[in-house]
Parts: structure tokens; sequence; C-alpha cells
């Protein structure tokens, strides 16, 4: 049996986060709330400015769209937005939801930041700087608000999304690892006993081709001796414990990660570089957050500051760190930094060392091209500025608090269209980013099912126009496992049809069943540089999927055993609703535990519901799981997702420890009103049209 598929990108973000799965969010840009502030404390403001230095709440009642949420606290945030704009009330606000109430949120969130937008008239450029960079990079939602408080008018606010748990449940699998904001420490020179370089940091300053001349860069402006930035600071942990703010962590030993990091960052010989880092950083990550912050010319990131307002999670699935977008509310500024800005900083490992490995530096360069065709376009972020102003412009003007004038307001949105346009000119000046590129035209999946399993088929067709010397097949077998490389061929035996048509084809087998590839395609450019291209162009976080199956059997003993998908009269749930229903059932004589394995109707998103602690399944029992999207909803067992009544594919994945490899999955087609499908003979057979519903008891 073979299937052909024509792909469809998946971004592999490997849960559903639990905002985006909102059907209304509360960082929903296009919708401009008031947030009602009550003090009942005559001296609420003094209390504020006493509680700052020790970042202490006060209580007030907060009222969201005639919610109101009761005793939450809140207290002045920020540093420079605080101290520069003296005794102005336009001051940025930390909320805490739950600050009393455990177990309150706002629409799902428990901590809110409204920042007032110093040194930036328009009010925008944290929101949409922060909106663009997430659609490739983990970075915050951001919006805009209005705030009023104790019946008076605040005005505008940027707001934007913690850096919590949430957020981390956004991008990753779980938050069992370790979070660090990093903030380093001010001044210049070369810190601790790391890669040396000494003196006056240097700038880079771009020349006609991808080269860079260093010119001295003047001190202050909050950049820092590099503390942070991902350098050697030796194997104790104080060092780095004064550098980076552990925010939280389920590790025994959280620092081990985070100074093995460093070490195999700078003290690998470049040769071993590729060899070794990949499997304790998230390389890949990390040029595309640099190459962002590049670009977009955020003065408060990793790369400008060398090393602070940026954030790290240590992953515990892969044991990798990740870098993670922070406070941008000081991009898009005047300056025309270099492409490679800071490659020859010492103390900017992820520009320096990385830059200086040809495969990594052209990954980089691939990366940047995508963000200039995609991102920091005029087609894209004109619109996004415009409705922006649309938004909020009335109430911007109508806010007598605000830190700048109408005026401002209405140059400073010329002026970030300015920037758009100046910086796309500047940086296509690049000889580096203006060579040709390859163009990878389509890749194709096609998959064959033999007795030894299932083989899969790609190939990618690459145009004519540039001539490749190298395609690459980049391939992960399993949610969390790195990508390793083939090559692939041209020549008429691999798949490819004729030989030199510029089809490239190769083989993958040998996996088990279960197994989930993620892969990509990488095409080299024959111009001596290693130009390179890659499909889907975001990758290797935005990629291709094929989910290897098993035919009409499993080796598992719990197995899905029936199912409906348009419940209206035939079982209630606790609560009394007539969901959707799945059934396992326990076909071996041993009790089976169910914790940390999880279903999902989305083989791009394996880990979507996880069953809780303790759940289990007797001997040849059968268990209910009621498909209606309640979660964590108490009695019974309530997944995150429904069942699509006119058919779908499920799945049920083991635990972290088995590598979550399939157990087992069904297919179902369009199912009638309390019409189940169930296995028969019970437990064992294929799936198929039930005559009498039976769940929780046997089919036959």
């Amino acid at each position: 049996m073979r299937t052909r598929t024509y792909l469809v990108l998946v971004f592999s973000l490997l849960v559903a986060s639990t905002g985006l799965a909102q059907d209304e969010d509360f960082y929903d840009a296009t919708v401009l709330r008031t947030l009602h502030l009550e003090f009942s404390q005559p001296d609420w403001w003094s209390q504020l400015e006493a509680n700052y230095d020790a970042k202490e709440n006060i209580l007030a009642t907060l009222t969201v769209d005639d919610e109101v949420y009761e005793d939450v606290g809140v207290r002045f945030r920020g540093n420079t937005s605080y101290r520069k704009t003296e005794n102005s009330q336009k001051k940025s606000f930390n909320i805490e939801i739950d600050y009393v109430l455990e177990d309150q949120r706002l629409m799902g969130y428990k901590t809110l930041n409204l920042v007032n937008c110093m040194s930036d008239p328009t009010f925008m450029r944290e929101v949409l700087y922060s909106n663009t960079a997430r659609r490739q990079i983990p970075s915050a939602k951001a919006n805009f608000v209005r705030l009023e408080i104790n019946g008076e008018n605040w005005g505008v606010y940027a707001n934007v999304q913690q850096l919590n748990a949430e957020f981390i449940e956004d991008w990753f699998a779980s938050n069992e690892g370790t979070r660090w904001r990093a903030q380093g420490t001010m001044g210049g020179g070369a810190p601790g006993p790391g890669p040396g370089g000494g003196g006056p940091p240097r700038q880079s300053v771009q020349t006609v081709d991808d080269s860079v001349d260093a010119v001295p860069l003047a001190e202050g402006g909050g950049v820092t001796s590099g503390v942070a930035a991902l350098t050697w600071q030796g194997e104790g942990s104080a060092t780095y414990e004064a550098a980076y703010e552990l925010k939280n962590t389920n590790q025994d030993d959280p620092w081990a990660s985070l100074i093995n990091t460093c070490d195999v960052l700078n003290n690998t010989p470049l040769a071993q570089l590729p060899d070794e880092l990949d499997s304790v950083l998230d390389v890949d990550r990390a040029l595309w957050v640099c190459a962002f912050e590049v670009i977009f010319q955020d003065d408060d990131g990793y790369v400008n500051k060398r090393g602070s307002d940026y954030g790290l999670y240590y992953e515990p699935e892969t044991g990798r760190l990740h870098l993670m977008q922070y406070d941008g509310n000081e991009c898009m500024s005047n300056e025309q930094w270099s492409l490679f800005y800071r490659e020859d900083d010492p103390v900017v490992p992820l520009m320096y060392r990385l830059m200086a490995i040809d495969a990594y530096r052209q990954r980089y360069l691939a990366h940047a091209r995508t963000i200039l065709d995609s991102f920091l376009t005029e087609e894209m972020l004109f619109a996004e500025i415009d409705a922006y102003r649309a938004l909020i412009e009335e109430q911007v003007k109508l806010d007598d608090k605000k830190l700048y004038s109408n005026q401002a307001f209405d140059n400073g949105i010329e002026d970030l269209k300015e920037f758009v346009q100046e910086r796309r000119d500047y940086l296509l000046s690049n000889r580096a980013l203006l060579r040709s590129t390859p163009e990878i035209l389509a890749v194709e999946q096609e998959a064959f099912q033999s007795e030894q399993g299932e083989t899969l088929a790609v190939t990618a067709t690459v145009g004519d126009a540039v001539s490749v010397s190298e395609v690459r097949l980049f391939i992960a077998a399993g949610p969390f496992a790195f990508f390793d490389s083939i090559a692939m061929a041209d020549d008429g035996r691999s798949g490819d049809g004729e030989a030199g048509d510029g089809v490239w084809g190769a083989s993958l087998s040998g996996y088990p069943a279960g197994t989930q590839l993620r892969y990509y395609v990488q095409a080299i450019a024959d111009d001596g540089n290693g130009t390179a291209t890659f499909s889907p162009a975001g990758a290797e976080h935005e990629v291709y999927t094929h989910l290897l199956t098993y035919g009409d059997t499993t080796s598992s003993s719990v197995v899905f055993n029936e199912l409906m998908a348009r419940n209206e009269s035939t079982l209630a749930d606790p609560q009394g609703e007539y969901d959707d229903w799945i059934e396992l059932k326990n076909t071996s004589d041993q009790v089976v535990d169910l914790t940390g394995m999880y279903l999902s109707d989305n083989p791009d998103n394996p880990l979507k519901w996880s069953f809780p602690d303790g759940a289990q399944i007797e001997p040849g029992g059968y268990l209910l799981v009621w498909a209606d999207e309640d979660g964590g909803d108490e009695p019974g067992l309530h997944a995150n997702f429904r069942l699509a009544g006119d058919g779908e594919t499920i799945w049920l994945f083991d635990t972290i420890e088995n590598g979550h490899t399939l157990l087992d999955s069904v297919t179902f087609e369009d199912l009638d009103e309390d019409q189940s499908m169930g296995r028969s003979p019970d437990g064992e057979g294929p799936m198929q049209v039930l005559s009498i519903p039976s769940p929780t008891r046997s089919n036959d």
C-alpha cells in the first residue's frame, strides 16, 4: 500500500497553547479592552511608590468586561520606565490576578504587565515586534489595553504577556524544566575568566560585502559586561547566580545545565563545536533570535546589551537550553547595525563563535532572508501599524497622562514606517544577502507499507536557475529527537524520477511504528560560499511531519475500544452533559498505570492531553475519557479536545520514559447521532460501526 501526500507546513509547538486555544484571547491585538482598577486605600499612590524597591503588592479590585476580580496585587514595574518618568503618573504596572485567590485567572492568565511605552510615543513598538517575532521564536503575546484607576482615565498601555509557566506551556512540552531571566551586570570589557578580549567593546560596521570593520562602541545605554551572554564564568555557580535570575526550576541542580552549555559554547574548539553544541543548546533557535534582534535593531536584548533582558529555558525532554525574546520596547531604532553586528565581540559568543562556522553563518543568513522576505516588509508591517493606529489613536489622544504629545504620536507612526523602508534597503545592500539562492519548488512524500514496516520516500524539486552542489534531508525521529541529515540524490535511483531532472530523493525506513518523523530540506548553491535555503523556510521549528502508523493491530495492552463523536442521548458525563467519549480497554491481566500517557487528535501535537496522576485501568477493564474540551474538569477524565463528527484519527502515546511512542490509533469517518464505532471482537478486532453502543461494556 502506498500513500502520497502533498505536504502542509507544521509549526512544531509541541503542546497546544492554552491561550491560543481559547475562543477569546485576552491578548487579541484587534481588541482594546478597558481595565478598571479600584484601590480602597486613600494613599494608594504613596504605597505603590514606597513598595517599588521591595516589589511588594498592594490590594485592589480589577474589573474587565464586567467580570470582577477581587484582591489582585498591584505594584509598579520596570526600571528606566519607572525612574526616568520621574513625577509622571504614567508608570508601568504589574498586576497579579492570583495574589490572594490562588486559582483566580483573567481569561486564563494570572499576571499582567502594563507597559507605559517610555521612549515610544506610538505605544506600538513592543506589541509590533513581539507579535512579529512570535511567529517564529518564543516571544510574548502583546496587545493594547486602556486603564482606569478609581474612575480616572490612565490612558493606553501595551499589555505584554508574562514569561511564566503559562508562556512556557505555550511553547514547550512541559513546564518541568528551569527558567531564567538574563540580567547581566553593567560595564565593558571581558567578563571573568571568559574568552578574553579586554578593552572597550567594538561594534560591527557593514562594508559592501559580508565582512565587518570594527570601531569603538560608546559605553552606556545599558550595555553590559557580557557575564549573562552565555560566556564561560568558571565551574562555580556564584557568578552565574548573580547574572541570571532564576525564575523557576524543577531540577535538583538548575545551574549545572547552564554552566555546561556555557562551557561547551565557549571552550570547544570551533572544528568540533557543531558536533557538541546542538546537544546542549537549540542552536537554530538561537540563530533565529539573534537574526530578529539584529534586523529589528532590538536595543534591549541579547546581542546589543551583550546578554541582558532575554529569557532562557532548560528543556528537560531534550536537555537543551532555548533562548526566548523578552522586553522589546526599545527596538526599531535609528541606528544601522551590520547584519553581523557583534560577530567580533568575544563576550557575545552566539555571534562571535557561531558566525565563525560556515554552516551556522549560512543558516543565519538564510533565516535573515526569511525575516526580510516574510516579516520586515512594508506589505505586512504597514498594514499592522495602520490597524494598531485605528484601534488606539482616539484613546491615545484623550490621554492627558501620556509621556509624549499628540504630534509625537503622529510623527512616530511615520518614523516606524520609515524604519521598515530604510532598514530593508540598508540590509539588502549586503552582498551576502544578495547572493542567488537555490529555490526549493516542492517537497512531497510517499509512504509504502510492507511486512517489514513503513518506508517514507521524500522528494524535493529544486529549480534550475541556481546550480546546487548538495541537497540534504534533515530528519528527527520523535518529538524530542535531534536532527541528523542524509544526502538526497538526483540520480534516477532514489525515487527521484529521471537523473538530472531537478527532483532529488531519499528514503527513510527502519523506524518502528508509532515514530513521528520531523524533517526539512536544505539546498546548497554551487557558488563557493555554501549559500543555503530551506524548505520549510522556518526550519527547524517549522517542519514537515509524518507519523509511521500500524496496520490493523497493535502490540499495546491498552487499546482504543469504542468511541462516539455525536453523543446526543446515549450517556451523560458526571456533569450531566452529553459529550463525545472515547473508551479504552486493558486487554492484559495486569493493572495498567496511564499516568503520563497522552491522547491526541493531531499527530503533529502528540502531547495534546495527558492522563493525570493515578489514572489506571484494571485487568480486562474499561475506561471512559470525555472528549469535551473541559481539560481538568472533575470528576471524570476530560480531554482538551472534541471528536470531529465527520471523522478524524485519534492517537494514544506512551510516557516520556518510553519515548512517547504510539500505542494505538484509530480512524473513523462520519458517524450519525448516538452511533458508536468499536472493536469487534471486543478489544482486538478491527474498528466498525456497532449496532448498539456499549460504553464500559464488552462490544460483543
